[in-house]
């Protein structure tokens, strides 16, 4: 169980994911039908993340946007049922944010988001609300960095959450996202003690940092190190079954084994349920390998399953 007080900035979204065999099957469809099952969902990456820290017994918080509409009342709702304290903000003129999510018979998945309310999210007041919060963390979805005024939100936040001396996690979210906005991934990654990155957003930042067009399927971890808050500089990137990679404060390298797998249903919030098992287990002081174990482990029950937060058991294996 977790006892540490954590906010979230981020993404809130409703998730509408597809079965399909494979985005070929789908593409010889074209312009006719394909019966699929869906499931509806909360989801978001931050979101996500907020859900599973708080089914852990953290006290937590989760900051972003939706809309006036019926699916906005849903979010709120069921993400509010997990625990989740929302510090949301309703946007009258935006819709909440939707996303269609195709799940592939080999468990890859494509997203189709529209951001909608997320990009809208402006409200100086949560930043004035910090300074008489209690806060051990911030964790911070890129997501909210790739659009100009929740970009310039997320920043200032993060600016007012090193000042109440609270750590800050980022996951870089998208890694075909990330040189479009490479001046806000720069400025949060700076802001960042920590990072949670896949390899493939790994790789992207490596290759944005070192300023060349091509990297040859590199990770660097010292340059990702050094572009983070120089006070205790954390990284750690996941590679799906291949081993989880951490370099702590530059000197202290790390490699932990993943185990297999049976069947991989959907990857959808499989990185998310890895944060908050890692986060849940870090900030209540484990280490780096048992942060990492703890990650790895609630990954795995997630691709199990289709949808990000859906399990059958409400409390997490965290």
């Amino acid at each position: 169980m977790g006892t540490a007080s954590v906010q979230l900035l981020g993404d809130l979204m409703v998730d509408i994911a597809f079965e399909v065999d494979t985005l070929e099957a789908l593409t010889r469809a074209r312009g006719s039908d394909y019966p699929s099952r869906a499931v509806m969902s909360p989801g978001g990456s931050a979101a996500n993340t907020a859900t599973w820290l708080a089914r852990a017994g953290n006290n937590v918080s989760l900051i972003g946007a939706v809309g006036t509409d019926p699916l906005g009342d849903y979010l709120i709702n069921e993400i509010g049922k997990c625990g989740v304290h929302m510090l949301v903000q309703r946007v009258p003129e935006a819709q909440t944010g939707v996303c269609l999510i195709l799940n592939e018979f080999d468990g890859q998945r494509t997203m189709i988001p529209s951001a909608g309310a997320n990009a809208k999210l402006d409200n100086s007041k949560l930043i004035d609300q910090l300074a008489a919060s209690s806060i051990t963390h911030l964790h911070v979805s890129a997501y909210m960095l790739f659009h100009e005024l929740s970009g310039f939100t997320a920043l200032a936040y993060m600016d007012a959450a090193r000042r109440m001396g609270a750590t800050i996690s980022l996951d870089p979210a998208s890694s075909a996202l990330l040189e479009h906005n490479q001046p806000q991934l720069m400025a949060a990654l700076e802001r960042s003690d920590l990072l949670l990155a896949n390899a493939d957003e790994a790789r992207e930042i490596t290759r944005l940092l070192s300023k060349k067009e091509i990297v040859d399927d590199n990770i660097d971890m010292d340059l990702i190190s050094a572009a983070l808050n120089s006070s205790l500089p954390i990284v750690v990137v996941t590679d799906g079954p291949e081993p989880v990679r951490a370099l702590v404060n530059t000197v202290h390298n790390f490699t932990s084994s993943v185990d297999k797998i049976g069947s991989v249903k959907s990857t959808t919030g499989a990185g998310d349920a890895f944060n908050s098992g890692f986060l849940n287990a870090w900030l209540a002081g484990s280490d780096i390998p048992a942060s990492i174990a703890a990650g790895t482990t609630l990954a795995a029950r997630v691709l199990g399953e289709i949808g990000a937060t859906t399990l059958a058991s409400e409390s997490a294996p965290i």
